[in-house]
């Protein structure tokens, strides 16, 4: 830790000497100079603007090879690595039109970054003007919809992220390059980022075991923020965001500056809050309810050496818990208070259905604290890259009304995260990259009920990566060594089956404790070779894994989250994965198309099944509370399937838009012969989806970057579902159809006023039940007959963003 300290304070003296940078960039087809695009060094957190004539100038770059990112609407991105010397350094670009709208940006990972079309990993990528078009109503919902992806839910302000068929603590989510780390293995709350300080989306599908160690079996889900703007740039937004069926209410208000001595600060502040939500069948679902606030900023300076930030973030939700309890007659129960000793449950009334009330008898109120300090800087021949972050994470679950202001559960969860990477400088195409990254983390429970015992558990690994690139072959690999070590607390019961974590007087040990250490090697090489200049092909082979997460090895107790009792099991192993990946894509000047074939063979896969009593029936500890049991399993597993996506936009008529896109997982349970147990879990049902979209740059003068879509989505039936014990069950096929609109409102002299951005989701109001919601599990409603708790019906959302500021 004092290394890494003596680091900082060092790095600035570092500095190298120093070059400029000035070029044209102008359009490959006609070679007309273009106005206003961005020629950035992401590395360096540097860039510029071409001007009337096409001409940029950039300043005070380190002497040494840098990664340029060369972006404009409507074009390809272009990204080339220079070699600076003292003095002035001058190369032109020409860009050339492409059919699908930013839909190949850069991507940065272990080396110094590559396009989505080069990457022989499958990489995609969504960005913040398709959020603005389109509707979500968490972090997660906002790219559930891209190829491969989809998501867990518990109502609407609850989603974890699932790719290729695998979620919770087997997908990695990294914010800013730091792991984000709030008990993402739990089913019944959100990630704890704001939703509206984000940029740009990137997953990588696959192993993600390689960049961040264990867990990452399904892949990565890497949030980043703006970059910081051009140097004597003062600016801001306020964007608010409305949304019918739940009367959502988001306002989110953002400054930022960098003087021209290169100091940079931002600052957020962005708030939610929203009623019950409502569909067809269940009326206004009782316990939807939440509301969100978060304040957060960025300090930082960017000089010759590289540059160097601090962020400090505080993000905080209080979400009610949908319980699905109804009475004979379909109205939503909920726990009221009958004396000092005694509660029961009792109908909801009309005015709480309808208000935006958290039942503080039955909710959770979550905080996650961060901050992190990340420097980039040239040292030697190379550039140096290193984070260290600490998390505060604290998550209350209160479940009645007996105990105020006590919760049932309370995990209070630290983390500390380091990164530290060297990256050699580019010699004949290869790029380098050596480093090492671990997480701490001690979690301690301060409620009044212990689910599973706190824990402390330390990770550490060293990796090698490699790529080399010529003009048609990308060839890149790396190598992997964890070790992650284990400290489990020891579980007593008392002769009323409560739990503790000290000894009790006439109790029993009911979990031993556990210290383990657990170690695996990684390692992945993948190639892309383009066959012409519209063809590509790619492979990638991966080997991840993932050590067993402290609730399944240990739990044993009642979750006031998901209404179930958990038994862990202390002898589970490592799952360990073997993933390829064979892909294919077509790009020309009217129409780009991908397809990629993957499979994922795990190892010791970790589930959770049914427990059932000797008579066959439903296992339930408390007699007087329907609390069902489920127990922690492993067996081998595989995973396949394939993506598929498809953009006509002609050159004829660049207004015309037209996307169709194809999901497909399967999965067999390798260590089962039943047809009940074949599946595994929380598997998305194949879907596609289709988009048509009619653009128009401006209309009059005060109308620009007018779009128009429509949306069509199928999700097939859902029938290779878990069913052993009553796991899951099948799910129906459904249809939605989605609308949007928006526009940029100009003044007389083409200065941006406000843009305003409207969605219609589920237009025709369809009630269906998604394959990964939680809440289709739910009671049997006696007045309409059907099992659990449908999905949001049609809402309508408008987005507005005032921007100010300037030069």
């Amino acid at each position: 830790m004092h290394r890494l300290l003596l680091l900082f304070i060092l790095l600035p003296t570092l500095a190298a000497a120093q070059a400029t940078f000035v070029g044209t960039v102008i359009d490959k087809t006609n070679q007309q100079p273009l106005i206003g695009v961005t020629v950035y060094f992401p590395n360096l957190k540097k860039g510029g603007l071409t001007d009337t004539l096409g001409r940029f100038r950039i300043a005070d770059i380190p002497a040494g090879s840098h990664k340029a990112d060369v972006r404009f609407l409507s074009y390809k991105t272009l990204s080339r690595t220079i070699r600076f010397a003292t003095g002035e350094t001058t190369t032109d670009f020409a860009l050339e039109p492409e059919a699908a709208q930013l839909q190949e940006v850069i991507v940065t990972g272990l080396t110094t970054g590559s396009t989505v079309k080069d990457s022989p990993v499958p990489i995609m990528t969504y960005n913040k003007i398709q959020w603005l078009q389109n509707s979500s109503t968490n972090l997660v919902d906002a790219v559930g919809k891209l190829p491969g992806m989809s998501q867990i839910t518990t109502g609407v302000g609850l989603s974890k992220p699932v790719i290729r068929g695998l979620g919770f603590n087997r997908v990695i989510t990294v914010h800013d390059g730091v792991r984000q780390e709030d008990n993402q293995w739990g089913e019944e709350h959100a990630l704890q980022i704001d939703e509206y300080s984000i940029d740009r989306y990137e997953i990588i599908k696959g192993s993600g075991s390689l960049l961040y160690g264990s867990d990452g079996l399904g892949g990565v889900m890497s949030l980043i923020s703006a970059r910081p703007p051009e140097m004597g740039v003062f600016r801001g937004q306020i964007l608010t965001n409305y949304q019918s069926n739940n009367g959502m209410i988001g306002v989110s208000g953002m400054v930022e500056g960098t003087t021209q001595k290169g100091l940079f600060g931002r600052v957020r502040m962005s708030t939610k809050s929203a009623g019950n939500y409502r569909n067809k069948y269940d009326g206004l679902v009782y316990g939807s309810a939440y509301r969100e606030f978060d304040v957060n900023g960025t300090i930082g300076i960017n000089r010759k050496w590289g540059y160097s930030q601090l962020y400090v973030s505080n993000w905080h939700q209080d979400i009610n818990i949908v319980t699905g309890e109804r009475d004979p007659t379909g109205r939503f129960m909920e726990l009221v208070r009958l004396s000092s000793t005694s509660e029961a449950l009792a109908p909801v009334s009309d005015a709480t259905l309808h208000s935006r009330t958290i039942d503080l008898a039955n909710y959770q109120n979550l905080n996650n604290f961060k901050t992190s300090l990340n420097t980039f800087a040239k040292v030697g021949g190379g550039n140096i890259s290193a984070i260290i972050s600490y998390t505060q994470n604290r998550r209350q679950e209160f479940a009645s009304t007996l105990t105020p202001g006590q919760p049932a559960l309370y995990f209070y969860l630290q983390n500390v995260f380091y990164d530290l990477k060297y990256y050699f400088g580019g010699r004949n195409g290869w790029d380098f990259t050596v480093g090492g990254n671990g997480l701490w983390q001690y979690n301690q429970n301060k409620g009044l009920q212990v689910l599973y015992p706190g824990y402390r558990s330390w990770d550490n690994g060293l990796f090698l990566f490699a790529q080399k690139k010529t003009d048609r072959l990308t060839l890149n690999g790396g190598v992997r060594m964890d070790i992650r070590q284990m400290h489990i607390n020891k579980l007593y019961a008392d002769a009323q089956g409560v739990f503790s974590e000290v000894p009790i007087t006439g109790g029993q040990v009911r979990f031993a404790g556990l210290d383990k250490t657990y170690s695996n090697p990684t390692a992945s090489l993948g190639a892309t070779y383009a066959l012409s200049s519209r063809w590509t092909v790619k492979v990638n082979l991966g080997q991840g894994f993932r050590a067993p997460s402290t609730p399944e090895l240990s739990a044993n107790g009642e979750h006031a989250g998901t209404f179930r009792y958990e038994i862990g099991s202390p002898n589970l192993n490592s799952e360990t994965s073997f993933q390829s990946d064979l892909g294919i894509a077509y790009e020309s000047p009217d129409v780009s198309a991908t397809a990629s074939l993957f499979q994922n063979r795990i190892n010791n896969y970790t589930y959770s099944e049914k427990v059932l009593d000797r008579f066959g029936r439903d296992s339930i500890v408390d007699p007087s509370r329907p609390i069902l049991t489920y127990r922690y399993t492993q067996g081998n597993a595989v995973l396949f399937g394939g993506e598929a996506q498809v953009t006509i936009n002609p050159r004829s008529a660049r207004w015309f838009h037209l996307t169709t896109s194809y999901s497909l997982v399967r999965s067999r349970n390798l260590s089962s012969n039943a047809d009940s147990t074949r599946y595994l879990p929380f598997l998305p049902p194949p879907r596609v989806i289709g988009q048509l979209k009619i653009t128009k740059a401006e209309l009059g003068n005060h109308w620009r970057n007018l779009y128009a879509l429509l949306e069509v989505e199928h999700n097939w039936r859902q029938n290779e579902a878990l069913l052993a014990y009553g796991t899951e069950t099948e799910t129906p096929a459904y249809t939605l159809i989605n609308l949007g609109a928006g526009s940029d409102v100009v003044n007389g002299n083409g200065r941006a006023l406000f843009q305003i951005y409207l969605t219609v989701q589920n237009v025709f109001d369809v009630a269906y039940q998604s394959h990964q919601n939680r809440l289709k599990y739910f009671g049997i409603n006696e007045v309409t007959g059907r099992r659990g708790v449908y999905n949001m019906g049609r809402n309508v959302s408008v987005k507005v963003v005032v921007p100010f500021g300037g030069k």
